[in-house]
């Protein structure tokens, strides 16, 4: 079992953005390449050109204006380099790690959401729900997942914890696709999340807690013994 769930096309696309930087072809400022432009110049997606980008923003290496784009950020070439180097050491971190993080912050995240969640989040919750529910079983089941628990993270009006969640997905969402891992029958899994939309509809934090751990158990049980092979 590999010890990185890195995505090696988000990676590519990363790279090459140093390499840009280095040879000097980017500076401070300068406006990123459009998405599709990229992609077919590294054959890539344009969904990872998409995530390289969301990624590089996260770290203040770019950023985005509306109307104006993606720019690279206002500093030095060097410090740039830096945290791009950071960033690819962090996404090499391996999937038991990964799925340790998303548990602390997504437990975090649905208490937050059952105690500060508004009408127009459970509309969003519940539209989520029903996509999830919808896909089950499809090439998108594992996607329209994530975008459930998503929509709790960012219920819980806590940007940064919704974030640090968005900066992992596409790593763990990787090795989720390429193992196979989610292979629980989707009654239990359709009934566990919508026990969470229960409690969250509730405001108990404390059974949407109980029922998230329960979700996770069998992944966290897989990155272990994975880890170990």
């Amino acid at each position: 079992m590999p010890s990185s769930t890195h995505s090696p096309q988000v990676e590519t696309v990363i790279r090459h953005i140093r390499a840009l930087l280095d040879s000097g072809r980017l500076l401070p400022g300068d406006k990123l390449p459009a998405e599709r432009r990229m992609a077919e110049q590294l054959g890539v997606s344009r969904a990872h050109v998409r995530t390289a980008f969301q990624k590089l923003e996260f770290y203040g290496i770019v950023k985005t204006y509306p109307q104006s784009g993606t720019v690279i950020a206002e500093q030095t070439v060097q410090v740039l380099e830096g945290l791009i180097s950071d960033m690819l050491q962090i996404d090499s971190y391996d999937f038991e790690s990964l799925v340790h993080v998303r548990v602390l912050l997504e437990v975090e995240a649905i208490r937050m959401c059952a105690q500060r969640r508004t009408d127009k989040d459970l509309t969003a919750m519940r539209y989520a729900l029903e996509e999830c529910d919808k896909y089950f079983g499809t090439e998108r089941q594992v996607e329209k997942d994530f975008a459930f628990h998503q929509s709790i993270a960012r219920s819980g009006h806590n940007p940064v914890i919704a974030s640090l969640l968005l900066v992992i997905t596409p790593d763990v969402l990787t090795y989720y696709l390429q193992y196979r891992v989610c292979n629980t029958p989707g009654e239990i899994v359709s009934n566990e999340h919508h026990e969470m939309l229960r409690c969250i509809i509730e405001q108990d934090p404390d059974g949407a807690e109980a029922i998230l751990r329960a979700h996770f158990k069998g992944i966290v049980e897989f990155a272990k013994e994975g880890c170990k092979r």
